[in-house]
């Protein structure tokens, strides 16, 4: 039998391995496993994911086809797309008796339904305390141990000592880590800014300017801040990494999947065309737009610009969508 590996990551899209990548980098043994099975094997023969290609994997990588195998680490993380991990998992978990210290959580989105984040419902599925790291992160960027720096926020469950420990576990010197006991507000800006960014690909396809970008950029955060706000998120979390530094990594980055998905439905194509042309990467964007929108109503918060996106995404003109925005009453900035 192989060592026992220190993390396991459940999810070997381009964030997964990048995350594994950079931790195996610096000597931990990670253990990679996900669907379809195909990737799997290309990941083992070639070393290479096809999204990361200029990229080897270091030996403490080990892409693995089997999950048991992964149960072993003391640390695990979620990278599988937002929709459909509550059902991984729940497969996943009736596998082995074996449970982690830990999960973290690495998805982005809120699920359709039920209007949840993904740590509250794994917490149900596992029965162990659930984390969250995210910020303003490309997959190629940190693979590639370009500088850059994430949130690992953590429940109170996990001791303030054993915390600084799992702090400094996840980080390289390329990845700096940064702590928080946020998690609901730390995932949600993760979720929402997706929204956003499909907005601001929207406003970029139609050829509106950099005013109605940046425009769009800060009434962005108004609506995250209204949100996670009413779920109990700090405002400090929504200026820092996770809140503004990701939303304007993503609104902006050529690198982002949702803002370029949402400059493509602009342009003119069906949601479903768009997400064709980039390869059927999952724009997660697409789905939380809706359930952002119900989990707000349920609130009682106004998010014009999600209801705007989930327009769009219902075959909506893109130009009557922004003319909606602008022509909304006149109100105080900080409303």
């Amino acid at each position: 039998m192989s060592k026992k590996p220190d993390i396991a990551i459940f999810g070997s899209g381009a964030w997964g391995t990048a995350l594994a990548i950079a931790w195996a980098r610096q000597g931990a043994r990670v253990d990679l496993w996900g669907h379809p099975p195909s990737l799997v094997t290309t990941l083992a023969t070639t070393r290479r994911h096809p999204s990361l290609a200029d990229v080897e994997l270091p030996q403490g990588v080990r892409p693995i086809h089997d999950p048991e195998e992964g149960f072993r680490a003391g640390l695990w993380v979620s990278a599988l797309p937002t929709q459909v991990a509550p059902a991984v998992w729940t497969d996943l978990a009736g596998r082995t008796a074996s449970r982690p210290e830990l999960l973290v959580s690495v998805s982005k989105g809120i699920l359709q339904g039920s209007f949840k984040r993904v740590s509250e419902t794994l917490e149900g599925v596992l029965g162990v305390p659930v984390g969250v790291l995210s910020g303003p992160t490309f997959a190629d960027e940190v693979s590639r141990a370009q500088p850059s720096a994430i949130v690992l926020a953590l429940p109170l469950a996990i001791p303030d000592g054993r915390a600084a420990e799992l702090q400094a576990q996840v980080a390289t010197p390329s990845l700096r880590v940064y702590l928080s006991r946020d998690v609901a507000g730390v995932e949600l800006c993760g979720a929402f800014k997706n929204v956003l960014a499909i907005a601001a690909g929207l406003v970029e396809s139609l050829g509106l300017g950099n005013n109605a970008r940046a425009a769009l950029i800060t009434r962005g955060l108004a609506e995250m801040s209204r949100l996670v706000e009413a779920l109990g998120g700090t405002r400090d979390t929504l200026m820092g990494l996770a809140g503004l530094g990701d939303l304007v990594l993503t609104a902006t980055g050529p690198q982002s999947r949702n803002r370029t998905f949402g400059a493509l439905v602009g342009k003119g194509m069906t949601p479903e065309d768009a997400a064709a042309s980039l390869g059927n990467q999952v724009v997660e964007g697409a789905f939380t737009a809706e359930a952002a929108l119900g989990l707000a109503h349920s609130l009682g918060v106004e998010l014009p610009i999600t209801r705007e996106v989930v327009r769009l995404l219902q075959g909506a003109d893109p130009r009557e969508s922004v003319d909606r925005l602008m022509q909304r009453s006149l109100k105080p900035e900080a409303g």
